[in-house]
């Protein structure tokens, strides 16, 4: 039933049988308190889309309903185990109380018996760990209960090892230790009832408690209370005590001590969360059945190794034996289950002769062999749940960890612990006690480098390891450099008999060609996650199907999925499906996945792009651009800029690719820049934007793809202009102006004239910037865009202020806010935005604030931090004017984070108010210290007259004392 997560989600509706729980009720008992998903409905949605796909194996879908955005599984309730467990021992009580003790024994055995395992094992979230504590205990209560009858009827043969096998699991639980003493004095062992006691006083009193049960009992025993027992069992107590030790404890001869462990790595490194987990797991101290661990991960991580490591340190908590076995499940004839039981019959100590040659009679002389003794059974490399199931002992003293590179979900009540790369910390430890500490720390970056390309997998930086010790004239930094090559990377991790390309080729050999041809192509782009939709596109298949084969591949420890829809390769394994993607795959079939990648990645972006401008496509179309997909849809503004944000490693994978494949079309390209360059996410994303757009725009000429270039060199000039490079930006722009002569680049043409437009104001060139505005408002008038005519008026408008026309500056300015405004969208934000700018510089501070906070407000829902950054300073300035220099210190200094991200001219217009404003209030210190800073960003950007205004603050402010 998938992973812990998703049974937590099926536990919780269980004990719920045909009653709604609400998403929200859900969320609150399956997911961790300390670590939510950010998504819990987007979760809960995938959990419930797994399970119904588990449910139709058994054609039971129907079964798991949707009801007002919560879910219901419809189940009767005396289906269930736990129902049914409470029904038995009621009915046990009620036979207790008539004195039918054989009845009350019967039914509480049927009871326990279904029990499999720890209720709930390894599952997260507080449901399941509340559960999880009553039904373990509910189960404790009836054992307690029924071996009490046991030694009331004293005709059960194996009550004093189950009585035995109850005190190691429950130490502290007296009633189990009175019933142990017990049962050895009705039998006759007075010496081991002595011993039992003397036991329970040493662990009590170490723990600094009190045993009076235990006292009151030994004192009875000890007076030989006549009492004791019931009719039954001294009409049977025997004449003569007969001190014969119960198995397990003060024998002298018995069974041999298997030691079948292969001998532990003598540099074993890192993985101590992992250990501590597994030794808690393994030595749990009440553990209801055998305990399960089982440890899965991708070849190479490391889990025979840590499996070895933790058997071998629980030595002394299983004294009857530690065996180990090599399933093979990575192999292509992994080892019958019938075979592996006669090996471990004979490592416990059974003759050939005598192992027989049934499998289901090996198994029940398996679980015989194991009855009672404390061991430790190792499955390494365990292919199925299916092939491990029978090796499992069903004494609740053994425990059993298990290995795979595939989920063992099938796996009853074991407790699951997923491997994963190491910690970059542990990967460098690891080297560096391969190859000597002095060697890595005479070469640190190059031993970063190392651990990085072997994607701080332990198996590869083993190998690497021994190539350097087996060279010491090796240079760390020269192997660095030919890890450094993707397409001689798993030649370099190879030496002697060890190789990483070999245990990765052996999980791909056991791939149907579906799956195989999966993870070829998602390894395609330079992306460390991808979404389900994108995966589809690449793909070419249905959501529903691409989920399915993606989440096989899950399984199988191949992809990896950090959260819900979203999956992520193993850097190694990336490596290695390229490279088989380059003998496999046709490179037209290659182009052909990258082309649908593309198209979906605009298609959507367009989408997202008219969401958060709340404008048609067609109103923000620069360039035609054709796409056959329909693209993800987006109701919120918040949720259009989030998927832009999250996107961008996708869209710089697919833009790289389509400047360097003819078989892509670049004008698709260049308006996917355009759509990312739309929404501005700081100092970072503007220059990952502008680079693309230089690469699209160097790409077009040799290709042909005129209106390309235009929009490329359109975009690199508005990144440019957002990074603070004013000169270059508008040498690129002004390049651009011939490109966009065509009639049916008009939007465009009117959009570079915006560009310039703000280009000249922000160099106070405010009459220059007149005619590209009136220009760029015209042309946008004419067809028919609203939305960007508003924007070029209120940049108009500003400009007008600037030069003292105040009148013909306000009425632009609320064109502006009337032609961006109703629904709120980016552009409705920018527009009130503009018209407070102009309102401030006319005079009116108190509408002004009012449009500027109402703006500030949706840019911080939007995750806009350049316009929160503007905004914010403009904020600030009102107030100062105002003549509060306290809140414009506030406002300020909240923005100046935001200014710092985005840095530039807007950060130097921030600090200079902020320096300002701690002026007034008399703090000149911090005053001098944020002038100068704003003084330095204006001479770096060559902004001479923001510059020059600085200086003569700073110079006053120099001349006054300090306080």
């Amino acid at each position: 039933m998938g992973r812990s997560q998703q049974q937590a989600f099926l536990a919780m509706l269980l004990a719920h049988p045909g009653r709604p729980l609400t998403a929200a009720r859900l969320a609150e008992g399956v997911f961790d308190e300390d670590n939510p998903p950010a998504r819990p409905r987007s979760v809960l949605a995938t959990h419930a889309y797994r399970l119904r796909r588990a449910l139709r194996d058994h054609h039971a879908e129907h079964l798991l309903v949707t009801v007002d955005g919560g879910y219901r599984l419809d189940v009767p309730a005396e289906s269930l185990d736990s129902v049914a467990f409470d029904r038995l021992v009621s009915q046990a009580d009620d036979a207790r109380a008539a004195a039918d003790r054989p009845r009350a024994r019967d039914l509480l055995t049927r009871a326990l018996a279904l029990h499999d395992g720890e209720p709930l094992a390894g599952l997260p979230g507080g449901h399941a760990v509340a559960l999880r504590r009553h039904l373990t205990e509910r189960r404790v209560d009836a054992l307690e209960a029924r071996l009490a009858l046991d030694v009331d009827l004293g005709d059960n043969p194996s009550c004093l090892v189950e009585l035995d096998q109850a005190v190691f699991a429950h130490p502290f639980r007296e009633r189990f230790r009175s019933l142990l003493m017990l049962e050895y004095h009705l039998t006759g062992r007075p010496a081991e009832a002595r011993a039992a006691y003397a036991d329970a006083r040493r662990d009590y009193h170490t723990e600094g408690l009190d045993c009076p049960e235990l006292d009151a009992l030994h004192a009875r025993i000890r007076r030989a209370d006549p009492t004791l027992g019931t009719d039954a069992r001294l009409a049977a107590r025997p004449a003569a005590a007969h001190d014969q030790p119960v198995p397990g404890r003060g024998t002298t001869s018995g069974p041999p001590v298997p030691e079948r462990l292969p001998p532990p790595l003598a540099d074993f490194t890192g993985r101590q969360s992992a250990v501590t987990e597994l030794t808690a797991v393994l030595t749990r101290p009440d553990p209801g059945a055998v305990v399960i661990a089982a440890v899965n991960g991708i070849g190479g991580a490391g889990k025979t190794s840590l499996a070895v490591h933790v058997a071998h340190a629980l030595r002394e908590r299983f004294p009857d034996g530690r065996l180990h076995l090599d399933l093979r499940g990575a192999q292509a004839d992994p080892l019958d289950p019938a075979e592996a039981l006669g090996l471990l019959l004979t490592a416990l100590g059974v003759a050939e002769r005598e192992v027989p040659a049934d499998p289901a009679e090996r198994a029940a002389l398996y679980r015989t062999a194991v009855a009672g003794r404390r061991l430790l059974v190792v499955l390494d490399n365990a292919a199925s749940a299916e092939q491990t199931a029978p090796l499992l002992p069903g004494a609740r003293t053994c425990a059993v960890l298990v290995t795979s590179r595939v989920w063992l979900t099938g796996l009853p009540g074991a407790h699951h612990l997923h491997l994963d790369a190491m910690e970059p910390a542990e990967a460098l430890d690891l080297l560096a006690t391969v190859v000597g500490r002095a060697r890595t720390e005479a070469e640190p970056e190059a031993a970063t480098a190392i651990v990085t390309a072997c994607g701080l997998l332990p198996l590869a930086v083993r190998v690497v390891g021994s190539r350097l010790t087996a060279d010491p004239a090796q240079s760390l930094a020269g192997l660095a450099a030919g890890l450094a090559d993707e397409q001689t990377r798993l030649a370099e991790l190879a030496h002697q008999h060890t190789a990483v390309e070999p245990v990765l080729a052996l999980s791909y050999a056991r791939l149907d060609p579906e799956q195989a041809r999966a993870l070829r192509l998602l390894a395609l782009p330079d992306t460390p996650v991808l979404g389900l939709d994108p995966a589809a596109a690449l793909l070419d298949r249905s959501p529903e199907r691409t989920r399915e084969l993606l989440e096989t591949l899950v399984d199988l420890n191949l992809l990896n999925s950090p959260a819900a829809d979203r999956y992520g390769l193993h850097d190694l394994l990336r490596v290695f499906a390229r490279r088989r993607g380059a003998d496999e795959d046709p490179p037209a079939e290659v182009s052909a996945a990258y082309a649908r990648l593309l198209d979906f990645c605009l298609a959507t972006a367009r989408n997202a792009e008219a969401t958060a401008h709340r404008v048609e496509h067609a109103r923000r179309s620069l360039i035609t651009a054709e796409t056959a997909a329909p693209g993800r849809i987006f109701d919120t503004v918040e949720d259009a800029t989030a998927w832009l944000r999250d996107q961008t490693d996708l869209h710089q994978a697919v833009i790289r690719r389509a400047c360097q494949d003819a078989a892509l079309p670049l004008a698709q390209a260049a308006d996917l820049t355009d759509k990312m360059g739309s929404i501005l996410f700081g100092r970072d994303y503007v220059s990952t934007v502008g680079d693309l757009a230089a690469r699209v725009a160097e790409a077009a000429p040799a290709r042909g793809e005129r209106d390309a270039e235009a929009l490329a060199r359109s975009v690199r000039g508005s990144m440019l202009w957002h990074a603070g490079s004013y000169a270059a930006a508008g040498e690129e722009l002004r390049r651009c102006l011939p490109l966009c002569a065509r009639a049916a680049l008009r939007r465009l043409r009117a959009n570079v004239l915006l560009l310039l437009g703000a280009n000249a104001r922000v160099l106070c060139e405010f009459e220059a910037a007149i005619g590209p505005l009136e220009e760029a408002a015209s042309l946008f008038h004419r067809l028919d865009d609203e939305a960007a005519e508003g924007l070029a008026l209120g940049e108009l408008g500003y400009n007008h202020a600037r030069c003292g026309r105040l009148s013909r500056a306000r009425a632009a300015g609320e064109r502006c806010a009337e032609l961006t405004g109703g629904e709120v969208s980016i552009s409705s934000s920018v527009g009130s935005y503009y018209l407070a700018r102009i309102l401030y510089l006319c005079g009116d501070l108190a509408q002004a604030l009012e449009r500027a906070e109402a703006a500030l407000a949706r840019f911080r829902s939007f995750g806009m931090p350049g316009f929160q950054a503007a905004t914010g300073g403009l904020t600030a300035r009102i107030h100062l004017t105002a003549g509060r220099p306290t809140a414009a210190v506030r406002a300020a200094e909240e923005a100046l984070p935001q200014a710092r991200c985005v840095g530039g001219m807007l950060e130097g217009t921030v600090l200079r108010v902020l320096g300002q404003a701690l002026a007034d209030l008399g703090h000149h210190s911090r005053a001098r210290a944020c002038l100068g800073q704003a003084l330095e960003h204006f001479r770096r950007l060559d902004l001479d007259a923001d510059a020059a205004e600085t200086e003569q603050l700073l110079g006053v402010l120099i001349e006054c004392p300090s306080p």
